[in-house]
């Protein structure tokens, strides 16, 4: 389901997060296994989600500190609705019609999907209590790919994906270069930086394109070719 969102208000609380409590020893074995698998894994601190809702095309929720560990475990085992995943997502369009995807690399938890650079929220996104979510679409995308466009770029309002207890938060960019110019761009900023966690951008360019998309990023997508045609 797409939800159109003028913004956002996230509050973050020091409250433990209950589904955290219930299943810690699950979740500490289950990262031991993930590590095994892919040793390069690293549990980094991040939120999830209580009280998620929708009110005046505002998306509230209570953010509880937690860690990648206890997402991981949250995200395979089917998310029995105690906690919900938002993130931020950025939908880059370059000047020559193309929307950038990027295929993550095999060392990570989501080696070979293909979506939009984005990552979880994190206590780098925090801002007077609240999270910033559009600072976190930025930096992500910035981290990954190195494009860092401005402010003014970005479409003033937001479109989210929703379903399954998670929340894609995007906000739609016009990037001013070509995919090709954007590609050459990542490479440049992965020889600098070091940076390997995407392994190549893919051009959508079409609706059909789409199909290659993770299920959410995919209804984004065809939610942005939908409103071209439209002139929009």
């Amino acid at each position: 389901m797409l939800v159109r969102l003028d913004s956002t208000q996230l509050t973050v609380t020091e409250a433990p997060l209950a589904f955290a409590g219930r299943h810690a020893d699950a979740i500490a074995d289950h990262w031991t296994r993930w590590v095994a698998a892919q040793p390069r894994l690293w549990n980094g601190p991040q939120f999830l989600f209580t009280d998620v809702q929708v009110r005046d095309g505002v998306l509230h929720g209570t953010a509880h500190r937690t860690d990648y560990a206890a997402f991981l475990y949250w995200r395979d085992h089917r998310r029995d609705g105690s906690a919900v995943h938002i993130t931020g997502s950025s939908l880059p369009v370059t000047a020559d019609g193309a929307i950038v995807a990027a295929r993550m690399a095999d060392h990570t938890a989501n080696a070979g999907q293909v979506y939009f650079p984005a990552g979880s929220l994190d206590p780098g996104d925090v801002c007077d209590g609240r999270i910033d979510i559009t600072a976190n679409i930025r930096r992500e995308m910035a981290e990954e790919t190195g494009l860092a466009p401005p402010l003014a770029d970005f479409d003033a309002a937001m479109m989210a994906a929703t379903g399954d207890h998670a929340w894609h938060v995007a906000r739609r960019c016009r990037l001013a270069m070509s995919f090709a110019e954007c590609a050459a761009r990542v490479h440049a900023h992965q020889r600098a930086t070091g940076e390997d966690e995407v392994a190549g951008l893919v051009a959508i360019r079409v609706p059909e394109d789409a199909d290659r998309l993770r299920p959410y990023a995919r209804a984004l997508a065809l939610w942005h070719f939908d409103q071209a045609e439209r002139g929009e």
